[in-house]
Protein backbone atom coordinates (compact mmCIF):
# COMPACT_ATOMS: atom_id res chain seq x y z
CA UNK A 1 0.00 0.00 0.00
CA UNK A 2 1.71 3.52 -0.71
CA UNK A 3 1.83 6.17 1.93
CA UNK A 4 -0.84 8.75 2.12
CA UNK A 5 1.81 11.36 2.16
CA UNK A 6 5.30 10.38 2.08
CA UNK A 7 8.82 12.78 1.73
CA UNK A 8 11.97 11.14 -0.41
CA UNK A 9 15.41 12.82 0.07
CA UNK A 10 14.84 16.01 1.31
CA UNK A 11 17.17 18.33 1.66
CA UNK A 12 17.33 21.54 2.93
CA UNK A 13 19.72 24.85 3.64
CA UNK A 14 19.56 28.38 5.51
CA UNK A 15 21.11 31.47 4.24
CA UNK A 16 23.72 32.55 7.08
CA UNK A 17 24.41 36.07 7.20
CA UNK A 18 28.18 36.23 6.35
CA UNK A 19 28.59 32.45 6.24
CA UNK A 20 26.86 31.15 2.89
CA UNK A 21 24.23 28.65 3.80
CA UNK A 22 23.56 25.86 6.91
CA UNK A 23 22.48 22.89 5.67
CA UNK A 24 19.29 21.30 8.72
CA UNK A 25 18.11 18.52 6.24
CA UNK A 26 20.39 15.97 4.82
CA UNK A 27 18.86 13.31 2.52
CA UNK A 28 15.86 12.71 5.08
CA UNK A 29 13.26 10.64 4.02
CA UNK A 30 9.51 10.26 5.82
CA UNK A 31 6.12 8.51 5.27
CA UNK A 32 2.65 8.53 7.31
CA UNK A 33 -0.39 6.29 6.06
CA UNK A 34 -4.05 7.03 6.02
CA UNK A 35 -5.24 6.55 9.82
CA UNK A 36 -1.63 6.28 11.22
CA UNK A 37 -0.20 9.00 13.37
CA UNK A 38 4.07 9.79 13.18
CA UNK A 39 5.79 11.52 15.74
CA UNK A 40 9.00 13.44 14.65
CA UNK A 41 10.97 13.68 17.71
CA UNK A 42 14.46 15.75 18.36
CA UNK A 43 16.13 18.50 20.11
CA UNK A 44 16.05 22.22 19.09
CA UNK A 45 17.60 22.75 15.79
CA UNK A 46 17.25 19.05 14.38
CA UNK A 47 14.89 20.28 11.33
CA UNK A 48 11.53 17.77 12.71
CA UNK A 49 9.63 21.62 11.66
CA UNK A 50 11.45 22.29 8.81
CA UNK A 51 11.03 18.77 7.15
CA UNK A 52 6.97 18.79 8.28
CA UNK A 53 6.74 22.15 6.21
CA UNK A 54 8.12 20.88 3.41
CA UNK A 55 5.89 17.78 3.85
CA UNK A 56 2.75 20.03 3.84
CA UNK A 57 4.27 21.93 0.70
CA UNK A 58 4.68 25.21 3.16
CA UNK A 59 8.53 25.69 2.27
CA UNK A 60 10.70 24.18 -0.55
CA UNK A 61 13.40 22.12 -0.33
CA UNK A 62 16.69 22.05 -1.96
CA UNK A 63 16.40 18.74 -3.95
CA UNK A 64 14.10 15.71 -3.28
CA UNK A 65 10.43 15.26 -3.44
CA UNK A 66 7.14 14.83 -1.60
CA UNK A 67 3.58 12.88 -3.05
CA UNK A 68 0.32 12.92 -1.57
CA UNK A 69 -1.56 10.22 -2.82
CA UNK A 70 0.94 9.52 -5.36
CA UNK A 71 0.68 13.23 -6.65
CA UNK A 72 3.59 15.29 -6.67
CA UNK A 73 3.57 18.12 -4.03
CA UNK A 74 7.45 19.12 -3.77
CA UNK A 75 9.07 17.88 -6.70
CA UNK A 76 12.45 18.02 -9.08
CA UNK A 77 15.64 19.55 -8.84
CA UNK A 78 15.37 22.87 -6.79
CA UNK A 79 12.73 20.92 -4.57
CA UNK A 80 10.04 23.85 -5.89
CA UNK A 81 6.52 23.39 -4.82
CA UNK A 82 4.40 22.13 -7.71
CA UNK A 83 1.41 25.33 -7.01
CA UNK A 84 -0.25 24.18 -9.87
CA UNK A 85 -0.05 20.08 -9.44
CA UNK A 86 -2.80 17.82 -8.43
CA UNK A 87 -1.25 16.71 -5.42
CA UNK A 88 -0.18 20.07 -4.40
CA UNK A 89 -3.99 21.50 -4.25
CA UNK A 90 -5.58 18.29 -3.06
CA UNK A 91 -3.04 18.56 -0.09
CA UNK A 92 -3.74 22.10 -0.01
CA UNK A 93 -7.53 21.21 0.97
CA UNK A 94 -7.21 18.44 2.49
CA UNK A 95 -5.00 19.33 5.53
CA UNK A 96 -5.13 20.84 8.63
CA UNK A 97 -2.36 22.64 10.90
CA UNK A 98 -2.43 23.34 14.70
CA UNK A 99 0.51 25.68 15.72
CA UNK A 100 2.35 25.90 18.77
CA UNK A 101 0.71 29.22 19.86
CA UNK A 102 -2.71 28.88 19.64
CA UNK A 103 -2.90 32.64 20.53
CA UNK A 104 -0.44 33.65 17.40
CA UNK A 105 -3.37 31.44 15.33
CA UNK A 106 -5.88 32.74 15.65
CA UNK A 107 -7.14 36.20 14.84
CA UNK A 108 -7.76 38.06 18.13
CA UNK A 109 -10.82 40.43 15.88
CA UNK A 110 -12.62 37.39 15.07
CA UNK A 111 -14.88 35.10 17.55
CA UNK A 112 -14.44 31.48 17.91
CA UNK A 113 -17.22 30.65 14.92
CA UNK A 114 -15.42 32.79 11.92
CA UNK A 115 -12.06 31.64 13.18
CA UNK A 116 -13.04 27.75 13.11
CA UNK A 117 -15.46 28.51 10.15
CA UNK A 118 -12.71 29.98 7.82
CA UNK A 119 -11.33 27.04 6.33
CA UNK A 120 -14.92 26.17 5.26
CA UNK A 121 -15.73 29.24 3.81
CA UNK A 122 -12.19 29.67 2.39
CA UNK A 123 -13.38 26.05 0.30
CA UNK A 124 -16.56 27.47 -0.64
CA UNK A 125 -18.87 27.50 2.13
CA UNK A 126 -21.51 29.79 3.73
CA UNK A 127 -21.58 33.09 1.58
CA UNK A 128 -20.66 31.52 -1.56
CA UNK A 129 -23.86 29.09 -2.27
CA UNK A 130 -22.30 26.17 -1.11
CA UNK A 131 -22.67 25.73 2.41
CA UNK A 132 -25.63 27.51 3.81
CA UNK A 133 -25.38 29.17 7.49
CA UNK A 134 -27.33 26.59 9.40
CA UNK A 135 -24.74 24.21 8.10
CA UNK A 136 -21.91 26.18 8.69
CA UNK A 137 -23.11 26.41 12.32
CA UNK A 138 -23.98 22.34 12.75
CA UNK A 139 -19.92 21.74 11.24
CA UNK A 140 -18.30 24.11 13.29
CA UNK A 141 -20.46 22.84 16.64
CA UNK A 142 -19.39 19.70 16.01
CA UNK A 143 -15.84 20.25 15.81
CA UNK A 144 -15.80 22.42 18.48
CA UNK A 145 -16.88 19.22 20.62
CA UNK A 146 -14.89 16.97 18.97
CA UNK A 147 -12.01 19.19 20.64
CA UNK A 148 -13.92 18.83 23.97
CA UNK A 149 -15.39 22.33 23.95
CA UNK A 150 -19.10 23.16 24.25
CA UNK A 151 -20.26 25.58 21.48
CA UNK A 152 -22.59 27.32 23.57
CA UNK A 153 -20.09 28.74 25.46
CA UNK A 154 -17.72 29.13 22.77
CA UNK A 155 -18.88 30.60 19.58
CA UNK A 156 -19.14 34.15 20.26
CA UNK A 157 -15.71 34.28 22.58
CA UNK A 158 -13.07 36.30 21.09
CA UNK A 159 -8.99 34.95 22.01
CA UNK A 160 -8.57 37.57 24.63
CA UNK A 161 -11.83 35.62 26.33
CA UNK A 162 -9.67 32.30 26.05
CA UNK A 163 -7.57 30.27 28.43
CA UNK A 164 -4.67 28.78 26.57
CA UNK A 165 -5.82 25.09 26.64
CA UNK A 166 -9.48 26.51 25.11
CA UNK A 167 -7.31 28.70 22.70
CA UNK A 168 -5.91 25.40 21.40
CA UNK A 169 -8.54 23.21 21.20
CA UNK A 170 -10.51 26.02 19.56
CA UNK A 171 -7.54 25.89 17.07
CA UNK A 172 -7.69 21.70 16.61
CA UNK A 173 -11.60 22.58 15.83
CA UNK A 174 -10.66 24.78 13.13
CA UNK A 175 -7.88 22.26 11.47
CA UNK A 176 -10.63 19.35 12.02
CA UNK A 177 -13.48 21.47 10.73
CA UNK A 178 -13.50 20.58 6.72
CA UNK A 179 -12.39 16.87 7.50
CA UNK A 180 -9.02 16.89 6.45
CA UNK A 181 -7.29 13.48 5.66
CA UNK A 182 -3.65 14.66 7.48
CA UNK A 183 -3.71 16.92 10.27
CA UNK A 184 0.34 18.45 11.32
CA UNK A 185 0.34 19.35 14.28
CA UNK A 186 3.66 21.40 15.40
CA UNK A 187 4.29 20.99 19.09
CA UNK A 188 1.18 21.87 20.04
CA UNK A 189 1.64 21.11 24.04
CA UNK A 190 4.42 23.34 24.34
CA UNK A 191 2.93 26.82 24.75
CA UNK A 192 -0.05 25.16 27.18
CA UNK A 193 0.26 24.89 31.12
CA UNK A 194 1.00 21.28 32.07
CA UNK A 195 -2.37 20.94 34.11
CA UNK A 196 -4.65 21.23 30.04
CA UNK A 197 -2.58 18.67 28.90
CA UNK A 198 -4.44 16.21 29.46
CA UNK A 199 -7.76 17.91 27.49
CA UNK A 200 -5.63 18.31 24.87
CA UNK A 201 -4.29 14.47 24.20
CA UNK A 202 -7.85 13.73 25.14
CA UNK A 203 -8.94 16.13 22.32
CA UNK A 204 -6.25 14.46 19.74
CA UNK A 205 -7.17 10.88 20.87
CA UNK A 206 -11.31 11.55 20.24
CA UNK A 207 -10.48 13.18 16.89
CA UNK A 208 -8.34 10.11 16.10
CA UNK A 209 -11.06 7.65 17.06
CA UNK A 210 -14.01 9.48 15.26
CA UNK A 211 -11.73 9.97 12.52
CA UNK A 212 -9.82 6.27 11.86
CA UNK A 213 -8.39 7.16 7.91
CA UNK A 214 -7.12 10.59 9.17
CA UNK A 215 -2.99 10.81 9.23
CA UNK A 216 -1.56 12.26 11.96
CA UNK A 217 1.91 14.15 11.93
CA UNK A 218 3.11 15.50 15.43
CA UNK A 219 6.24 17.15 16.32
CA UNK A 220 7.15 17.25 19.79
CA UNK A 221 10.16 16.77 22.27
CA UNK A 222 7.37 15.89 25.04
CA UNK A 223 8.19 11.67 24.72
CA UNK A 224 5.34 11.22 27.17
CA UNK A 225 2.85 13.03 24.32
CA UNK A 226 4.15 11.08 21.80
CA UNK A 227 3.83 7.58 23.62
CA UNK A 228 0.43 8.75 24.18
CA UNK A 229 -0.53 9.43 20.48
CA UNK A 230 1.81 7.68 17.79
CA UNK A 231 2.05 4.51 16.23
CA UNK A 232 4.81 5.59 14.53
CA UNK A 233 8.87 7.57 15.47
CA UNK A 234 10.90 9.34 13.16
CA UNK A 235 14.12 10.26 15.56
CA UNK A 236 15.73 13.40 13.81
CA UNK A 237 19.56 14.73 14.84
CA UNK A 238 21.19 17.56 13.79
CA UNK A 239 18.92 16.92 10.32
CA UNK A 240 19.27 13.40 9.97
CA UNK A 241 17.30 10.76 10.53
CA UNK A 242 19.16 8.77 13.79
CA UNK A 243 16.10 5.90 14.18
CA UNK A 244 12.71 5.26 12.91
CA UNK A 245 10.35 2.45 13.90
CA UNK A 246 7.13 1.92 15.64
CA UNK A 247 6.71 3.45 18.99
CA UNK A 248 6.80 0.66 21.49
CA UNK A 249 9.76 -0.48 19.76
CA UNK A 250 11.94 3.04 19.47
CA UNK A 251 10.83 4.30 23.37
CA UNK A 252 10.83 0.47 24.47
CA UNK A 253 14.18 -0.84 22.62
CA UNK A 254 16.26 2.41 21.39
CA UNK A 255 18.98 1.74 19.25
CA UNK A 256 21.03 4.59 18.79
CA UNK A 257 22.75 6.49 20.96
CA UNK A 258 21.01 9.76 20.45
CA UNK A 259 17.45 8.17 20.95
CA UNK A 260 18.91 6.07 24.15
CA UNK A 261 19.95 10.08 25.43
CA UNK A 262 16.42 11.25 24.47
CA UNK A 263 14.30 8.46 26.23
CA UNK A 264 17.05 8.64 29.68
CA UNK A 265 16.30 12.77 29.81
CA UNK A 266 12.42 12.05 29.64
CA UNK A 267 12.93 9.66 32.23
CA UNK A 268 15.02 12.07 35.08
Amino acid sequence: MNALLSASHIVKSFPVAGRGRQQVLFDVSASVDAGECLAVIGGSGSGKSTLTRIMLGLETADSGTVTYEGSPVVAGRGGRIAGSSEGFRALRHESGLVFQNPFASLDPRWAVFRSVAEPLVLAGGAGRGNVSRAELVEKVSKALRTAGLEPGDMLSRRPRELSGGQAQRVAIARAIVASPKVILADEPMSAIDVTVRVQILDALAAIRAERPDMALIIVSHDLGVVQHLADRILVLHNGHVVESGPVGAVLGHPQADYTRDLVAAASL
